[in-house]
């Protein structure tokens, strides 16, 4: 028996803030993630204190859209009433704390 897989990530993520939350479902190729982590992290790391509001906001949805697709990346800058700063740390910690160690058990398993 012939058996594949692309090895996706598959994960689920319940943000808290106060009494509101949202759950957000990651689905994604890791090598294609690995790329667009790179590029956002190019993007964010442009960014400075004298950096316009637009720049900060396109940065932030790009890196929320690698990590959870663009409908659900515009839902949660909704969620977090467009502040970009917020998006961009939510992300930060769900990639520090548990889609870094996803992507390299992905990658792992496709060796």
């Amino acid at each position: 028996m012939f058996q594949m897989s692309l090895n996706r990530i598959h994960d689920t993520v319940k943000i808290n803030e106060g009494t509101d939350s949202i759950t957000l479902k990651v689905n994604g190729d890791p090598r294609r993630m690995v790329a667009g982590l790179s590029e956002a992290q190019k993007m964010l790391t442009a960014i400075n204190d004298d950096s316009p509001a637009e720049e900060i906001t396109k940065a932030a949805e790009y890196f929320s859209t690698v990590i959870f697709g663009a409908e659900q990346s515009k839902q949660l800058m909704e969620f977090y009433h467009n502040d970009a700063g917020c998006v961009i740390n939510i992300c930060g910690t769900y990639f520090a704390e548990r889609l870094k160690n996803l992507i390299i058990k992905a990658q792992k398993k496709a060796k």
